[in-house]
């Protein structure tokens, strides 16, 4: 550091003279460069303002871009502790009268008391089925048990390790079976407590046992205590499974959950309690969600407008500038926006394509924008989906079996072909237990006798005799099926054929679908039926056909009566919703984007870190960064003058300091060649 001291020589105050030289120097210099510093800082800030206007803009305009907010409906119970509803945007507008008079119920199990919970079971092994049972806790007879579709039996092993009443309990609550597992106390003593995950008839619960401890499957005695089946009954039914029991609008209803779902397209109705009184559902349009969309929109845009006036506004009465008055970056930015909401949508495909018509009008004087309640509230009543085709990206089918669900940003504007094609359905069949032995029938005590049963509405019975053939009473294969095809031929209002498969009878309904059954019942005789095998059989259900789906001719994706167009296809995302399992040509669905989602991609860009305003922002702080190596040049300049100054001070304070001396010596010198006064004299 340099010493501040008053000059030697000329007793100046050197450092300050100095100071005040490199000060009037640069000064300018650098108060230039805080003003400049101070403007580019405030116009980051001003550009971040905009910055964060323009992205809740954007959140705004997303949100009134989406089809859901359009199409969305309400629901409402009379009684909703009773009876609660909710509905999605593919519910019908209309009022529903329900009833329940049973709520679905789990199956439960209880055993015999046991002394403690560690008393000895038994040893064996438990299977645990899921299914429909025909129990009548009544009587209890235990006459079927049907398996659930799609499930399979638990086996359980019980052995030393785990014989005990809570050993038990635990090895059935770690397998993987719909059955949870307790031991009550209920006073007389401990009880295992078996109980069904699901509700429903059909999740009515089978046990059956291997007794290995006396080998008793059935007895009431060891492990088979905890058989439930139609062998045996050792544990107390003391809740049967059953389906909830309701009507919608008269019209009788099951469900296997309290939980109904699928009885009226997009509403979910949850029972709570059998009501006393009706209760009335009433599905209706959610038209303040769309309002408060289109309302989102109008507020966002406005508070993007409020921004930018905010930056580069004028004051004429005081000639004040703002720190962004007149940048052509913004005024460009504003230009955009606004051309993107004034567009209009061509063939939208509703009765309106402008904001303008919705009731959005523009304030002259600060360019924000107004909305008429009175006037986007009529719209919103009549029609909701005509602001979303104004607004949103919006599918029109022509078929009213297709129905647009949503989109996304992969779907391509256009018109696409919806086609429905069935395929797989198949027919009730019977097939009888045996194959057929006996092919002479000579009427009298010789007959075979039995009914034919198709699909649940017609029964023809059934004689063979072989009386039919001139030949005799001698049959062949043909021949027997010509002549029960013959009897089955008079059916009037169904139809069924007949044929030997592998020496095996099978009879065949005419129709096909999940309604299409056959049954042979009340076969008579001694020998004659069983000759046939038909003494026995199996019967199955009929498949309903399988329709599957094209947009646009691609393949589709289906699921729960929905389908959406694959990847890398026009149609990827688009989502339609198929009603009652329509099939055929059905018609186009025209998809349009609204207003929004252009000015959606429109903000994306502009945000972007390569977008306009990003761009803007780093020539700014690339001036700042500039301006620190102004100061750095600056600072570098002063101390070079400073340096400069103090040594021409200090050479000058060296010339002085020399000028001292001389004058000193010559004084010193002159003042010897003075005669002192009394020498003269």
């Amino acid at each position: 550091m340099p010493i501040t001291a008053t000059g030697i020589g000329s007793g100046l105050d050197v450092e300050s003279i100095v100071s005040q030289l490199v000060l009037a120097d640069i000064q300018p210099s650098e108060q230039r460069l805080n003003r400049n510093e101070a403007k580019y800082q405030s116009q980051l800030s001003a550009y971040g303002f905009v910055k964060g206007s323009l992205s809740s803009l954007q959140t705004a305009v997303s949100s009134a871009g989406s089809a859901a907010q359009y199409v969305g409906k309400q629901a409402k119970s009379s009684q909703p502790s009773i009876i609660s509803v909710t509905a999605t945007s593919q519910a019908e507008v209309g009022e529903y009268v329900v009833e329940t008079t049973a709520l679905a119920t789990a199956q439960s199990l209880a055993s015999i008391a046991f002394s403690t919970t560690t008393d000895e079971v038994g040893l064996g092994s438990l299977s645990i089925s899921l299914g429909t049972t025909d129990y009548d806790s009544a009587t209890d007879v235990y006459a079927s048990f049907t398996p659930k579709t799609d499930t399979t039996s638990v086996s359980i092993t019980i052995d030393s390790s785990n014989n005990t009443l809570s050993g038990v309990r635990d090895a059935i609550n770690a397998a993987d079976v719909d059955v949870t597992a307790a031991i009550i106390n209920d006073g007389v003593g401990y009880r295992l407590v078996l109980r069904g995950v699901e509700t429903g008839a059909e999740n009515s619960i089978s046990i059956s046992v291997v007794d290995t401890g006396d080998s008793n499957n059935a007895d009431a005695e060891g492990l088979s205590r905890l058989a439930f089946d139609s062998g045996s009954t050792n544990l107390v039914q003391t809740q049967s499974a059953s389906d909830a029991q309701m009507t919608i609008n008269g019209l009788g209803v099951t469900s296997s959950s309290n939980m109904v779902n699928g009885a009226v397209e997009g509403v979910s109705f949850t029972l709570k309690e059998v009501t006393s009184n009706p209760v009335t559902i009433t599905i209706s349009k959610d038209v303040a969600k769309a309002k408060a969309a289109v309302k989102e929109l109008v507020n966002g845009y406005n508070e993007f407008v409020k921004s930018l006036n905010q930056v580069t506004r004028y004051d004429p009465d005081t000639a004040t500038r703002s720190v962004l008055t007149g940048d052509s970056t913004l005024r460009g930015l504003a230009r955009t926006v606004r051309a993107s909401l004034d567009a209009a949508v061509e063939n939208s495909g509703g009765s309106y394509s402008r904001l303008s018509e919705l009731g959005i009008s523009t304030n002259v004087l600060d360019g924000t924008l107004t909305l008429d309640d009175t006037k986007i509230d009529s719209i919103l009543a009549s029609d909701a989906t005509d602001v979303a085709k104004v607004l949103a990206a919006f599918a029109t089918p022509t078929n009213t079996n297709v129905r647009f669900v949503s989109s996304t940003s992969a779907t391509e504007v256009g018109s696409y072909a919806v086609v429905g094609s069935e395929s797989g359905a198949t027919a009730g069949t019977w097939t009888a237990g045996s194959a057929v032995t006996v092919f002479t029938y000579n009427g009298g005590g010789n007959d075979a006798n039995f009914d034919v049963t198709v699909d649940g509405a017609e029964t023809i019975s059934v004689n063979v005799n072989g009386r039919h053939e001139a030949a005799g009473p001698a049959l062949d294969e043909a021949s027997l099926i010509d002549e029960i095809q013959l009897q089955l031929d008079t059916l009037t209002t169904t139809s069924a054929t007949v044929a030997v498969i592998n020496g095996v009878i099978t009879f065949t309904s005419g129709s096909t679908g999940a309604a299409s059954t056959i049954t042979v019942s009340n076969p008579t005789g001694d020998t004659s039926n069983s000759g046939l095998g038909i003494d026995s059989g199996t019967s199955t259900f009929g498949d309903p056909p399988v329709t599957s789906y094209t947009l646009n001719g691609d393949a589709v994706t289906e699921s729960n009566g929905l389908i959406t167009g694959l990847a890398g296809t026009a149609v990827e995302g688009l989502t339609l919703q198929i009603l009652g399992n329509a099939s055929g040509d059905l018609g186009t669905v025209s998809f349009k984007l609204g207003l929004a989602n252009p000015l959606n991609a429109l903000i994306t860009d502009l945000l972007a870190e390569d977008g306009l305003l990003d761009a803007r922002l780093d020539g700014i702080a690339a001036s700042i960064t500039d301006l620190t190596k102004q100061r750095d040049n600056l600072e570098l300049r002063a101390s070079t003058l400073e340096n400069r100054y103090r040594n021409q001070f200090n050479g000058l304070e060296t010339l002085i300091s020399q000028l001292n001396t001389t004058q000193s010596f010559l004084t010193t010198a002159l003042s010897q060649f003075v005669e002192p006064l009394s020498f003269r004299k």
